[in-house]
């Protein structure tokens, strides 16, 4: 996976340097003028998704050539599958929307036996504001305390769906690493696991990192809520105490199929366009998302709302889902099993 980091540490000055290049084409201008894009949140509205599917809503419009309306639309379930299925089966093929994906929808689509019903090395990646750390917390008088305490106490997460990564990483463990994660769906998005952490109908759970500083960074902070676990492709520098989940795995083969799991984080926040879409088109729609992450404007309010802008090209995101698809497949189909004991 090491690809996937280079990637991304040259996808910013690529966005900068897409966003000079010449003016709209007059015909895609004129497609856009006066028109309406849809731009679909694949989750609840209080998850951290639809949090940046909003903000980016507020600017994208204006980087699009002919400035249409952009009017932001929920569709959540499954963890963000009922979005990512609809995008490649029922989406007008005309570039008129545009969805939020789950981080996961990469790896998940390239899996056989789960819900997914879409090749994601068809649709077209249009590119992602950031790239995330996973992060496992729970309330300050919930069992697990240390590594330990994790392979010999259960820990009770909620989730908002068996596609999402609050499904998809404690399942996984349990079943490479024998931990004791309980997992409880149905919650409508974070934020209601978030509260139901609060009720103490469950202990916590595993989401992004940044999500959960926003939603509850004051309780992290006072030890209120604890971190017990960080994944990702590398440890975040942000937490130097916290265990890394690599670090857990004792074989090869573990290592390798945690390599392959967490590599959704670096996906972050991704946004596509539906398959068949023209592709002087998809080209235009890159170049005005990476514009948007240039702008001056969208730069102020990100810093104002503590927003991390780190971007990714849609190129670069195209040729990422690539890489991940060169993935032995025996690997694919052991993380497959370890989410969805049936697939075994």
């Amino acid at each position: 996976m090491a690809g996937l980091r280079s990637f991304a540490c040259i996808a910013f000055l690529a966005g900068v340097f897409a966003a000079t290049q010449a003016g709209a084409d007059p015909a895609f201008e004129q497609f856009y003028k006066g028109n309406q894009v849809k731009l679909f949140a694949s989750a609840g509205p209080g998850s951290g998704y639809s949090i940046w599917t909003r903000f980016i809503g507020l600017h994208l419009g204006r980087h699009i050539p002919g400035e249409p309306s952009v009017t932001v639309q929920y569709m959540p379930g499954a963890g963000g599958l009922i979005a990512a299925n609809y995008m490649y089966s029922v989406a007008p093929k005309d570039g008129r929307e545009i969805a939020s994906l789950a981080r996961e929808a990469p790896s998940l689509g390239l899996m056989s036996g789960t819900a997914a019903r879409y090749d994601p090395l068809k649709l077209n990646w249009l590119g992602t504001p950031t790239s995330e750390s996973n992060i496992c917390v729970v309330g300050k008088d919930a069992p697990a305390r240390t590594v330990e305490d994790l392979y010999a106490k259960e820990i009770i997460v909620g989730t908002d769906g068996v596609g999402s990564g609050m499904h998809i990483f404690p399942v996984a463990l349990n079943s490479l690493l024998k931990t004791r994660f309980k997992v409880i769906d149905g919650y409508s998005d974070s934020a209601a696991v978030l509260l139901a952490a609060d009720r103490g109908e469950i202990h916590g759970s595993c989401q992004s990192a940044e999500t959960l500083f926003r939603a509850r960074g004051d309780a992290i902070r006072s030890g209120a809520m604890r971190i017990i676990l960080q994944g990702g492709l590398k440890p975040n520098p942000k937490f130097t105490d916290v265990p890394f989940v690599l670090d857990l795995a004792t074989t090869e083969d573990q290592k390798q199929a945690l390599r392959f799991l967490y590599s959704s984080l670096t996906f972050g926040r991704p946004y596509v366009t539906s398959p068949g879409v023209p592709p002087e088109r998809v080209a235009a729609l890159r170049k005005a998302y990476m514009a948007m992450f240039a702008d001056k404007d969208f730069l102020a309010d990100a810093a104002r709302q503590g927003y991390e802008i780190a971007p990714i090209s849609g190129e670069d995101m195209q040729a990422m889902v690539a890489e991940l698809a060169r993935t032995p497949r025996h690997i694919i189909d052991q993380v497959a099993a370890l989410i969805d004991p049936k697939n075994r």
